[in-house]
């Protein structure tokens, strides 16, 4: 659960990251952040038994993908476009 607090305070910072490159996709993400905080107190508060599980996992893994698709578009696409522009141009 605290692996999962940890993440759930970086991932939250993601849009920040994300808004002068890829504005919409920050926007997207805003709502999943809003989901799984609200699932991640309920899931404190109160047993939600199997229902509150799947929520859990499931928000998990939908902002892990976006937190993927943005380290992508933020740090490796940049990179390998300008070493294939470098590789064009020798």
């Amino acid at each position: 659960m605290d692996v999962f607090f940890t993440y759930l305070l970086v991932s939250s910072t993601t849009p920040l990251f994300l808004w002068k490159e890829r504005r919409t996709l920050a926007i997207l993400h805003i709502p999943v952040i809003a989901a799984m905080w609200g699932i991640f107190l309920t899931y404190i508060n109160f047993d939600l038994g199997l229902i509150g599980h799947f929520l859990f996992g499931v928000s998990f893994v939908v902002n892990v993908v976006i937190a993927h698709l943005t380290i992508y578009h933020v740090f490796a696409k940049p990179f390998f476009t300008k070493k294939m522009r470098d590789i064009r141009n020798y």
